[in-house]
């Protein structure tokens, strides 16, 4: 049977979700000599299987991911995954990769890749920041922090800024699931969704948005996944804009900053070089498993050019000083919590 929640604030009281960032301490499962921990969100370093170094971004030992939508579509599928033919989804992935070479080529990532932190090097996702950008990847983004998936739930996204919605008649939608069910770090690339943590990165929309994403395959639609609870709420005025001025009317998940720019820009492209169309050809066949037939014909459907080098770049966009960014690093560095493990 279907429960549908009067409000969002009497669904996290079913979930039992509780107040964070209150300063308390608390030990595993209670006991006098177990773990102590606290409720304040900050970085929290963890090590993958494959020896990089993730900061996620939230409490520490949040387990359990979210997310939030303005309404049940029925079907919940990654942004590439909505495009419903090939060469929409051929063209959307060239501008993807286009970002991410720009993201290559950014100060603050050029620095985070030369670094290493008790000889782990920095787990950095150039396609989970696309995704954070609007750019369309097979992601889904998710979040560690319960207010933060109702705020996507409460507000709608209109012309570049998010606003709080009203009394519609369709209810909201949160979606519940488990790390340890979705499985972070593992390696196992049959999975149909796969739980990255994807935290910290050079550019700061995901630590705000304490990220993480799923990696979902082609065609998978979530709400069949068993293990991923969904649940209802009814929307008024007063409670999205509540959420939304709690959250800055939304610049506290979507500062400011160039990447915005430049991630507006690629949405809107058509020309791109023969290295970028390639990657991309590669990519759609890993991704749908089949390849793109006659190339020349995409191409000219997509009205497609090919240039020499992309016209982008961060010029008089960001600072180009490496002093900065290493003091930016420091700074991050400052608010990430360690525990060792053995």
């Amino acid at each position: 049977m279907t429960i549908f929640h009067p409000t969002l604030q009497s669904l996290k009281q079913k979930l039992r979700i509780k107040a964070i960032n209150t300063g308390k301490t608390f030990t595993h499962n209670g006991q006098a000599n177990g773990i102590v921990f606290d409720d304040i969100e900050r970085l929290h370093a963890l090590v993958g299987i494959d020896g990089y170094l993730h900061f996620k971004s939230g409490t520490e030992f949040s387990m359990i991911e979210y997310r939030g939508q303005n309404e049940d579509f029925g079907v919940c599928k990654t942004t590439l995954d909505r495009y419903t033919s090939e060469q929409e989804q051929f063209l959307n992935i060239c501008r993807t990769i286009t970002f991410e070479e720009l993201l290559e080529d950014h100060p603050f990532i050029k620095l985070a890749r030369s670094l290493q932190i008790d000889d782990n090097p920095l787990s950095l996702n150039l396609t989970g920041i696309a995704q954070h950008y609007e750019l369309a990847t097979d992601y889904l983004d998710i979040t560690n922090n319960f207010d933060v998936a109702s705020f996507f739930a409460t507000c709608k996204y209109e012309n570049g800024k998010y606003y709080p919605i009203g009394n519609i008649s369709k209810p909201g939608v949160i979606y519940k699931m488990y790390d340890i069910v979705l499985s972070p770090f593992l390696q196992d690339e049959n999975k149909d969704i796969l739980l990255e943590y994807l935290g910290w990165q050079p550019l700061p929309r995901p630590e705000q948005q304490r990220a993480s994403v799923l990696k979902v395959a082609k065609d998978t639609n979530i709400d069949t996944v068993s293990s991923i609870q969904k649940y209802y709420f009814k929307h008024s005025v007063h409670q999205s804009k509540k959420i939304w001025n709690q959250f800055d009317k939304g610049e506290a998940l979507f500062p400011q900053d160039s990447a915005a720019e430049l991630a507006n820009e690629c949405k809107r492209l058509n020309s791109f070089t023969n290295k970028q169309i390639d990657k991309a050809l590669e990519r759609f066949e890993i991704w749908s498993g089949k390849k793109l037939v006659n190339k020349e014909q995409v191409l000219d459907n997509l009205n497609i050019e090919i240039i020499d080098n992309s016209t982008l770049s961060w010029n008089n966009l960001v600072d180009t000083s490496l002093e900065y960014w290493e003091n930016k690093f420091h700074e991050t560095i400052s608010k990430v919590g360690y525990r060792m493990s053995f």
